[in-house]
């Protein structure tokens, strides 16, 4: 039997742990993406079938609602230890003239964005009135369709167009009503030939 002295310095003992445990911070929270989808895989060429579903933009018929145009997309997914991995997006009017950005992963699907200038043209002579006379943010997103997360046939998705008129072009000259413009598209694409 132990004697009262040793009970009482290990009820103590116990308590002091049971308060430090009570007092230590919160525990650690993963902030690894949940993933509830198999991922499938979207590395290769598609060919993007655009078409506009909304449109602020009243004078340039690529932007009117119905209106169809094609993109070329090259994905590359990177190696790496989990579900969601980094890569690359070519996206362009042409294979070969495309820009480059950032592949964002989700779950179930994928995304890009490309934040840039435009010139802004003479509509008169075709020349260029003003250097970056446009801002532009183009953000796209899919959705991968694939059986059991394996490769990804085709893909669905939406793209949101925007781009405003800088202060400096107005300044130069350069005007166009509404100043910023939305165009939203539904996105369908398959695999390249």
């Amino acid at each position: 039997m132990l004697s009262r002295p040793v009970v009482a310095l290990l009820l103590a003992s116990t308590a002091l742990l049971a308060i430090a445990g009570c007092t230590t911070g919160a525990p650690d929270t993963d902030s690894t993406p949940v993933v509830t989808t198999p991922q499938a895989d979207i590395s290769g060429e598609w060919v993007v079938t655009r078409t506009v579903v909304s449109s602020t933009d009243v004078t340039d018929p690529l932007h009117a609602v119905g209106a169809t145009s094609v993109r070329y997309v090259s994905v590359v997914r990177d190696d790496c230890e989990t579900a969601l991995c980094p890569g690359t997006v070519s996206s362009g009017a042409a294979m070969e003239a495309r820009e480059q950005t950032d592949l964002i992963q989700t779950d179930g699907g994928f995304g890009y964005e490309f934040v840039g200038t435009l010139d802004c043209m003479n509509t008169a002579t075709g020349g260029v009135l003003v250097v970056d006379g446009f801002e532009y943010e183009q953000t796209t997103t899919f959705t991968a369709v694939a059986p059991d997360g394996g490769t990804a046939t085709t893909l669905t998705g939406e793209l949101v167009y925007t781009d405003t008129v800088t202060p400096d072009a107005v300044s130069k000259g350069c005007t166009r009503d509404p100043s910023t413009i939305t165009v939203e598209y539904s996105l369908a694409a398959v695999r390249a030939p």
